[in-house]
């Protein structure tokens, strides 16, 4: 049936005047008689009993009127949650964390906010290091990056990396570690002589190359006695005696069983965290996540240079 009909079924059943129902829906009184012949017609029966003076429901028209009224309802509600869709307030997003990306500052509250002014929008979350995400943000697995790194990852056109924070590398050593109890804050030189525990070389978080470099400068080779993919997972590794670590500050909220904290005097031991975003045609619920890494005034922006 034609809701057009429906509705003016509803609207001439409320009135019982064909005068007042076509002033209620804007038209014409002839035009109005022609649709409800119609909807007769459809229905196999008469709706109306018209006469000079007055205008009833039939029997028919009274067993249809309650549910015209919920059809109506319902297309109501069918087209309110369609434009809401189209603003992003229902759907999914998909998003990619490194390890130790719930831990920052500025992630986790970037969730949250999401959350509370869309909350109809299911929020699917991976843990994934930086390459996997990357690969499955071209693929379109995935709608949001957070990959950690000391530049900005390079990215073909289709995508662009905003720089969400910057923290610095610190030690992580094992209980009772001698240089735990040094003043001040420690040269990597200092560390030389130490077995690391790291992230393989294929991990792809970024950091991996920033740390064999930054021993490099301090002139010795570190010795990687045991590897991890997961910061949290090299936390534990170093609580246990493994070897000392190089990790982002963040990561020192994570309290194991006695793991000493200490900061790093070379400047350049710091490293960056970068929210990656598809550019181009993209869905309202990736629209509104990047209106919310602008409100948080999130900088560094990095689009791929012309080819």
């Amino acid at each position: 049936m034609d809701l057009r009909r429906i509705r003016y079924f509803v609207v001439l059943a409320e009135t019982l005047h064909f005068g007042r129902a076509a002033l209620r829906l804007n038209i014409a009184q002839p035009p109005l008689s022609h649709q409800i012949r119609v909807l007769e017609e459809e229905v196999g029966a008469r709706l109306f009993e018209r006469s000079n003076r007055r205008v009833e429901l039939t029997p028919v028209g009274q067993a249809l009127l309650p549910e015209a009224r919920a059809l109506l309802a319902q297309a109501e509600r069918a087209g309110s949650v369609a434009a809401r869709a189209r603003r992003g307030e229902f759907g999914e997003l998909r998003i990619g964390f490194t390890s130790a990306s719930a831990l920052t500052q500025a992630i986790p509250p970037l969730i949250l906010a999401y959350r509370r002014r869309w909350p109809g929008v299911h929020l699917r979350i991976e843990e994934l290091t930086t390459h996997e995400q990357l690969a499955a943000m071209l693929e379109r697995r995935l709608d949001v990056a957070f990959v950690r790194g000391t530049e900005a990852p390079e990215l073909p056109d289709s995508l662009r990396a905003i720089r969400l924070l910057e923290d610095a590398l610190i030690v992580a050593l094992p209980p009772q570690h001698a240089l735990g109890n040094r003043g001040g804050p420690l040269s990597i030189g200092a560390l030389a002589d130490e077995d690391f525990v790291m992230y393989p070389q294929d991990s792809g978080t970024g950091v991996y190359d920033q740390i064999m470099g930054l021993c490099r400068m301090a002139g010795f080779a570190p010795r990687v006695t045991q590897e991890a993919r997961s910061l949290t997972t090299i936390i534990g590794l170093v609580a246990t005696g493994l070897g000392v670590a190089l990790v982002p500050a963040s990561i020192r909220s994570i309290n194991a069983n006695g793991v000493m904290y200490r900061p790093l005097q070379e400047q350049a031991a710091r490293s960056a965290m970068w929210v990656v975003l598809r550019e181009g045609e993209v869905s309202a619920q990736e629209r509104g996540f990047r209106e919310l890494v602008d409100d948080a005034g999130a900088s560094g922006s990095s689009r791929p240079p012309p080819r």
